[in-house]
């Protein structure tokens, strides 16, 4: 059983392997050769005065490579206000200041644990090369501004795909923070990447080809009055768009339609609980998911992509799923292996010789 650490996958995986990893894994999604396993959390009161407890798990079956994901977080989310807009935050509270997620790879015919690791670097290079997918089949082909919205950690892995699909010539991004806007600038200075911060969300967007959402905001930040024939846009969550947003657009294309949303199941009374996913226009009758396509449909050549230049084309990250860490997963184990990379425990650690 191999254990490797959010360093040894940052080695592992570049966004663009990420992207080459989920593609085949999601045409298997159109021959409905996959199995999900729905997101789950479980919410529960704890005592943080402005939180809550969460635990999250969700899973996916890939027979092609043999693998089954399992991905599970053991949080305290709170809902602070930013710029006046609520926020989803996980509190890093678990000793040393740290957060608790964790992937686990079994193997499909013999049913052995073949690795764990952290989750947090591989989520947010899946994310971002979900995105990236969409974008090659939706952007125009001589984009050349991308206007980022947020500057956190989701949208390093946002910059990374729309760098590694289109050649931008013009990069600009905004958050509310002047701080984290500077220090995500900073940090791409030092990669050898062109990008400025601006002062405000219209100075971002002006005159952009792309506009890609990144951030934890739990209302619209793509504004329907930014839209230009020819545009772009996406965003990592649900709450980032709306129905007003979604019918502007002349072709939507989510990342998954056959996955139903993440069910939130929480204990009765428990405090300071926003219900993110229980209602929205995802399933309030405002749009009609059905009608749209989604990833998997485009790669296995079942939907076209854009159509035309002034097409405004939206991909929605609209759902997470435990596949996506399937295939990465694999893709990791196995170049983990051949380049000896990680920490082998036994095998009967994680096993047992009594009939469960």
């Amino acid at each position: 059983m191999l254990v490797l650490s959010n360093e040894e996958i940052a080695r592992l995986l570049t966004i663009e392997e990420c992207m080459a990893a989920l593609e085949p894994m999601y045409r298997d999604v159109a021959e409905e050769r996959v199995l999900f396993s729905p997101r789950v959390d479980n919410i529960a009161p704890n005592s943080h005065p402005e939180g809550y407890y969460a635990f999250k798990h969700m899973g996916g079956t890939w027979p092609r490579e043999k693998i089954q994901a399992l991905r599970i977080n053991s949080d305290v989310v709170t809902h602070p206000l930013v710029a006046g807009k609520p926020r989803r935050v996980k509190q890093p509270l678990a000793p040393g200041g740290r957060w608790v997620g964790l992937v686990l790879l079994f193997s499909t015919e013999t049913g052995a644990l073949l690795a764990m690791f952290p989750d947090g670097v591989m989520q947010r290079l899946r994310v971002g090369a979900t995105s990236g997918l969409g974008l090659r089949h939706l952007a125009r082909p001589d984009a050349a501004r991308l206007a980022l919205i947020g500057a956190g950690w989701q949208a390093g892995a946002q910059l990374a795909a729309a760098l590694a699909v289109c050649k931008f010539r013009d990069v600009r991004v905004w958050s509310p923070r002047r701080e984290s806007r500077e220090a995500f600038v900073a940090e791409w200075h030092a990669k050898g990447i062109e990008i400025r911060a601006v002062q405000s969300a219209d100075a971002c967007v002006d005159g952009a080809d792309v506009i890609a959402a990144a951030t934890s905001s739990m209302v619209r930040v793509i504004e329907p009055r930014w839209l230009k024939p020819g545009m772009h846009l996406s965003c990592i969550k649900t709450q980032e768009i709306d129905a007003e947003l979604i019918n502007r657009c002349d072709r939507v294309l989510f990342s998954n339609r056959r996955q139903a949303k993440h069910y939130d199941n929480v204990m009765k009374d428990t405090p300071n609980v926003k219900g993110e996913s229980a209602r929205g226009w995802w399933n309030d009758g405002t749009v009609r998911m059905e009608r749209f396509a989604d990833l998997a449909d485009v790669l296995a050549g079942r939907a076209p992509g854009r159509q035309g230049d002034r097409e405004i084309t939206l991909f929605v990250n609209n759902v997470g799923t435990g596949l996506q860490f399937a295939a990465a997963g694999a893709y990791v184990l196995k170049k983990a292996r051949e380049q000896k990379i990680g920490t082998e425990l036994p095998d009967d650690w994680f096993s047992e010789d009594v009939h469960p």
